[in-house]
């Protein structure tokens, strides 16, 4: 018979600053295919950072297990690396987490912070999965709760009890269903993430932070030298539906402001709100009354032409 093995990880970081990871503590559960419990660690490591002040304060709900000199005791990531990629690209395994995008996420970080090459895996949400079946998003705790897991039994924020309550919560949702874990799984291939769909993901919000950057740098601006007068001297608020395609979004700004006009953020005083299509007549009357003016995006461009 051609068994697989299952294993069910967390992360916790250090901090998150700048949207980089640091990992502190990456705790695993490895479980045979009737999810019994064959090995689980918590594999602490000196995240070689400051420590987010709230993670000690006792405030917003998050509490690290170990101190900040335990932590900084242990080995840093690179010291664990080989493990860690043994432990996710071993042949014929399931990889398995809760909200498991950030983890895979801090994996690719960490990875990159010490010039290492990608661990090239995919893992199972298992939020995702509850989320779309019950159509409703809470936390593990509660998950766990709901499914009988006994959660006093567990830490949370502890990462290898967090591992540990996602394989719990898996198993009796198998009970549930009366399916396998690999049915399950197999059932539910939307649900799985890749190391690859990160970086894509997280190039795409660095590029698009880069080109808002740009947008930005142009609010409040006007042309000394504009190339058309078609706008001279009008002040511009774009709607957010138009700033979501940031490449248009930039292009408009620019051409507003190579035709005389200025762009800010949020209109404090007179100027024109761009939307996609008018708005309401009670939402025009509002702005009226602080003395903005309303135009759609079609005729913007038609101005600017």
């Amino acid at each position: 018979m051609n068994h697989k093995s299952f294993v069910f990880f967390d992360c916790e970081c250090a901090n998150t600053f700048d949207g980089i990871g640091k990992i502190c503590s990456l705790g695993y559960v490895i479980c045979d295919d009737d999810l019994n419990v064959l090995e689980a660690e918590d594999v602490v490591m000196n995240p070689e950072c400051d420590f987010d002040w709230y993670l000690f304060s006792g405030k917003g709900g998050v509490k690290l297990t170990y101190s900040k000199d335990y932590f900084r005791s242990k080995p840093n990531f690179a010291a664990y690396f080989k493990d860690i990629k043994k432990l996710f690209t071993t042949g014929n395994r399931y990889i398995a987490g809760f909200a498991v995008s950030n983890d895979v996420g801090f994996v690719n970080n960490a990875c990159e912070r010490y010039e290492q090459n990608y661990i090239t895996f995919r893992a199972f949400d298992l939020e995702r999965y509850l989320e779309r079946k019950y159509e409703k998003k809470q936390k593990l705790s509660d998950w766990a709760a709901e499914f009988g897991v006994d959660v006093e039994k567990y830490e949370t924020h502890k990462s290898v009890d967090d591992a540990m309550m996602t394989m719990l919560c898996l198993k009796a949702e198998c009970e549930r269903t009366g399916k396998n874990v690999e049915e399950l799984l197999t059932g539910a291939k939307d649900c799985f993430v890749s190391n690859e769909q990160i970086l894509e993901q997280a190039a795409e919000r660095a590029y698009r932070k880069e080109v808002k950057e740009k947008i930005a740098r142009l609010y409040g601006k006007q042309s000394p030298l504009p190339h058309h007068k078609t706008v001279l001297g009008e002040r511009f608020e774009l709607d957010r539906r138009i700033m979501h395609d940031v490449d248009y979004a930039f292009e408009l700004v620019k051409q507003i402001y190579d035709n005389g006009g200025a762009t800010v953020e949020h209109l404090t005083g007179k100027g024109t709100t761009v939307f996609e299509r008018m708005p309401n007549a009670e939402h025009v009357k509002k702005l009226a009354g602080r003395g903005i003016k309303v135009m759609t995006l079609e005729e913007l461009e038609e101005i600017l032409k």
